[in-house]
C-alpha cells in the first residue's frame, strides 16, 4: 500500500477508483500465490519478476500476507471483524478470492510443514466435490512410506455427509485427469469442438487459427515427458479451472483463454475479440470454461483405496490373466474340499501358507460356469468388471451369470 490507498487503486472526488496498471500487477499476485502455493516463494517470485508495490519497493512476507486476505479486492469493505458491500469496483473475482483464502487457511492447518504438502499436491485448491465442497491435501505413513490424499472438508470439519468419496488417493486423481487432459491435446476434434463452443465465433478468429492450436497442442502431448515436472505443473495450474469428483464421474473445467495463450504464447487472437465486453468491462474479467469428463469409480479394499477414471469397462490383458489364474487356483482348492484332501479353508491356508481370508475371498470364483470361463478365455471384451467387482457379484445360477456378463460386455 502507499499511505491509506491499496495497491490497484486511486483515489478521486474521496472514492476508489481502479487503476488498471496497478490491478494488473494485483491480479498477478493472486494467481501467482494459487499456482506457487506459499507466500515466501511468492515474495521471492515478485522480485525475480522485478514486480514491486505502489511506492515502488519490493514486496514482502507480511504486506502480501495483508494484501491477500484483503476483501477490498472483491469489492467489499471491512470494519473492525465485519464486512460491508463497498462502493468501489471489485479488481477480483469471488472465484479467485475463495480459492486464495482456501489456500491460506490450508497453510496455515499445517503450520510450518504445510508448504512442503502444498507444492507436492497438483490439485492444491482445485479439487472439489459437486456440492462445491473443497479436498484438502493430507498424507498418511505406514511403514516409512508416505501416501498422499486428498481429503474433503465436510470430513475434516465433521461436516455434512457426501455421496462422494471422502478421501482419494492423490496420485490416482492426478494421474488419471493427466492422462485425460492428455487425450484432449492428442484428439483434433474433441480439442476444437471444446474451444469453438466455449470460446469465440468461428467468424471472430484469424486464417489457419484452430489448426496452430491442433499442431500445438499435438506437439505438446509429445513432448509432455521431456518437460520439468515444474513446467508440466505450471502449465496444468494455469489452464485448470477445478477437478470435480461426481459420484461416477470426474469433470475437469478448463480456463479457455489461458489454454490457448499456454498453447500459442500470450500475444494470441484470443486476448483480442470477445475478451471484453460493449461497456468497457475489462477483459480478464472474463473467464470461458470448457468441460471435460471421464467416467470414475471409488472402491475401497480393507483400508486401503482404489480410484478408477476412465473407461472402467475396457480390460487389459494383464488383468484378464489375472483374473483367470485367480479361476484356476479357486478350482483347485474346490477340488481339494470335494475330494476331502482339505476338509476346511484354514487347512488350505496352511498347506499354501497364506491367511484364511486370502483363499475365502476368491473361492467365489469356483462359482462360475464353464460357460461363463470359456468367454472370459476366447472374449476378452466380455470381461464385465475388475477382479475385485466380479468377486462381488456371481450369481449362483449360471444362466443369470451369463446374462450378467453378456449384459455388461454389450
Amino acid at each position: 500500500m502507499h499511505g491509506n490507498v491499496p495497491l490497484g487503486y486511486d483515489v478521486h472526488d474521496r472514492q476508489l477508483q481502479i487503476n488498471e496498471a496497478e490491478a494488473t500487477t494485483v491480479r498477478t499476485i493472486f494467481n501467482q500465490f494459487l499456482r506457487l502455493g506459499n507466500v515466501t516463494i511468492l515474495r521471492d517470485w515478485l522480485r525475480e519478476n522485478d514486480i514491486r508495490s505502489k511506492g515502488g519497493n519490493h514486496f514482502f512476507r507480511g504486506p502480501l500476507y495483508s494484501m491477500l486476505h484483503n476483501p477490498l479486492y472483491i469489492g467489499v469493505t471491512r470494519h473492525k471483524t465485519e464486512t460491508y458491500p463497498g462502493q468501489h469496483q471489485a479488481i477480483l473475482d469471488s472465484e479467485t478470492w475463495d480459492k486464495v483464502q482456501a489456500l491460506l487457511a490450508a497453510n496455515r492447518q499445517g503450520g510450518k510443514r504445510k508448504p512442503r504438502a502444498t507444492k507436492s499436491s497438483l490439485f492444491t485448491v482445485l479439487l472439489f466435490d459437486a456440492q462445491g465442497t473443497l479436498y484438502t491435501p493430507t498424507h498418511a505413513a505406514k511403514n516409512g512410506r508416505r501416501y498422499r490424499y486428498y481429503t474433503s472438508q465436510a470430513v475434516i470439519k465433521k461436516t455434512e455427509k457426501i455421496e462422494t468419496p471422502t478421501r482419494i488417493p492423490a496420485p490416482d486423481i492426478e494421474n488419471a485427469v493427466i492422462e485425460r487432459f492428455l487425450k484432449l491435446l492428442r484428439d483434433p476434434d474433441d480439442l476444437v469442438a471444446s474451444i469453438r463452443d466455449n470460446a469465440q465465433e468461428e467468424t471472430n478468429q484469424p486464417a489457419g487459427f484452430f489448426t496452430r492450436i491442433v499442431a500445438r497442442a499435438t506437439s505438446t502431448a509429445a513432448t509432455w515427458q521431456s518437460l520439468s515436472g515444474a513446467d508440466r505443473e505450471h502449465f496444468l495450474r494455469a489452464v485448470i479451472d477445478r477437478v470435480i469428483i461426481h459420484p461416477t464421474r470426474v469433470e475437469i473445467r478448463i480456463r479457455v483463454n489461458q489454454f490457448i495463450q499456454q498453447l500459442l504464447g500470450n500475444n494470441t487472437p484470443m486476448t483480442e475479440s470477445r475478451a471484453g465486453n460493449a461497456a468497457g468491462t475489462p477483459k480478464a474479467h472474463v473467464q470461458l470454461i470448457a468441460s471435460i469428463e471421464c467416467p470414475f469409480r471409488h472402491i475401497s479394499q480393507g483400508r486401503a483405496l482404489r480410484l478408477i477414471v476412465g473407461n472402467t469397462n475396457i480390460t487389459t490383458e494383464a488383468s484378464r490373466q489375472a483374473i483367470l489364474k485367480a479361476i484356476a487356483r479357486a478350482r483347485q482348492w474346490y477340488e481339494q474340499i470335494t475330494t476331502g484332501k482339505a476338509t476346511n479353508i484354514a487347512q488350505l491356508a496352511a498347506a499354501d501358507g497364506v491367511s484364511p481370508r486370502f483363499i475365502r475371498v476368491p473361492m467365489k470364483l469356483a462359482q462360475l460356469s464353464p460357460q461363463s470361463i470359456e468367454k472370459l478365455m476366447t472374449r476378452p471384451e466380455s470381461l464385465p468388471l475388475p477382479l475385485n467387482d466380479l468377486l462381488a457379484a456371481i450369481p449362483l445360477d449360471w444362466r443369470e451369470q451369463s446374462f450378467g456378463l453378456s449384459k455388461k460386455s454389450a
